[in-house]
């Protein structure tokens, strides 16, 4: 039997037990932190910007993609060129730009959730039936 078993056995207890702290429970930490998902560090101006976006431009004179807004209008880069819609603005459906129309992400959207293919411009339903309409005369009207 050891010293600090007789000790013990003896009713001595060690101070350092009693000096220790019980853990208090924190929050699980995330794994990745919300400030690493947006990108908002424009590539042209070296400035953190609240607006800055990715474009894969056709400009040879910038080989910058991540651009804020502000760059992109003066480098005159059209918003098609756009690809991301991560800044704050463009969440908030606030981003504008100044050179060109806005993107709009929302048309996109919708036509790829729908899933039947489109009709083909050059094929128009025929339209079956009458080709004429009554007036208020009782008149046949083929006016359209």
């Amino acid at each position: 039997m050891s010293m600090k078993d007789a000790l013990k056995k003896a009713g001595y207890n060690s101070t350092k037990a009693q000096n220790e702290r019980t853990v208090k429970a924190t929050k699980q930490k995330k794994q990745s932190e919300s400030h690493q998902e947006d990108r908002n560090f424009c590539e042209i101006c070296n400035c953190y910007q609240r607006d800055v976006e990715r474009f894969v431009h056709k400009n040879a004179l910038i080989s910058a993609e991540w651009i804020c807004s502000n760059c992109a209008d003066k480098s005159e880069i059209h918003d098609d060129f756009r690809t991301t819609q991560q800044s704050e603005f463009s969440k908030s459906k606030t981003y504008r730009r100044q050179y060109g129309p806005t993107k709009n992400f929302n048309a996109k959207n919708t036509q790829s959730k729908k899933h039947s293919p489109s009709p083909s411009p050059s094929k128009k339903p025929q339209k079956s039936g009458k080709k004429f309409n009554y007036d208020d005369d009782g008149e046949k009207n083929f006016n359209r």
